[in-house]
């Protein structure tokens, strides 16, 4: 489709059509967005990957809150962990959410993000960012994306205050959770972090 790439002017000369130079500019800009560098690469997966988790998750919760709170904890009971598998199998990535205080076990974090935990503490999530690093480990290289988690008022249904949760949601929080240390929170909290990571190979 491409064939009459050029014209010949008057002076005998061939020239390049005007839509040829087009779509050569087009194509050129294209061939340079993917990066050959394997960090970048590697980060762009990782961010990728947190985007995706972080979409069906709340697609999921948003769907279960307008039956109300204790749908919505069975959501994160139920399909919150096999939704991150699910994502992490399809991308490659390991990724999850952790926090200071982990409603379960399952949800602890890497060294690497409790070590940022540690280091916000107990505050509010304004003014609070995250990072995409390339770090060097005894194993080689790992691409690490870590963005925070702030609690929303549709969130203390399940994370407020202790005496504000609806007792059937403490009794299924009790079910589901026997060490659950989720509560307690306040709008505007920082309730921890997505992270993933990836080796560059």
């Amino acid at each position: 489709m491409f064939a009459d790439v050029t014209r010949q002017s008057g002076d005998g000369r061939w020239a390049m059509q005007p839509w040829a130079a087009v779509v050569a500019i087009v194509v050129g800009l294209g061939a340079g967005c993917a990066s050959s560098d394997p960090g970048v690469n590697g980060l762009a997966s990782a961010k990728a990957a947190i985007g995706t988790l972080k979409m069906q998750l709340k697609q999921k919760l948003q769907m279960a809150m307008a039956e109300g709170p204790d749908k919505a904890l069975e959501v994160c009971a139920v399909e919150a962990q096999a939704i991150r598998a699910k994502v992490s199998h399809e991308s490659g990535v390991a990724l999850g959410r952790s926090s200071l205080r982990p409603r379960t076990p399952a949800d602890a974090a890497p060294d690497w993000v409790k070590a940022w935990l540690d280091e916000q503490g107990e505050r509010k999530v304004a003014g609070v960012v995250g990072f995409s690093r390339v770090d060097e480990t005894p194993s080689g290289k790992v691409a690490r994306v870590l963005e925070p988690i702030g609690i929303e008022k549709g969130c203390l249904g399940c994370h407020g205050p202790a005496d504000a949760i609806t007792p059937g949601v403490r009794d299924l929080l009790a079910k589901r959770y026997p060490t659950d240390a989720a509560i307690g929170y306040a709008e505007g909290d920082l309730r921890g972090a997505f992270w993933a990571e990836l080796p560059i190979r």
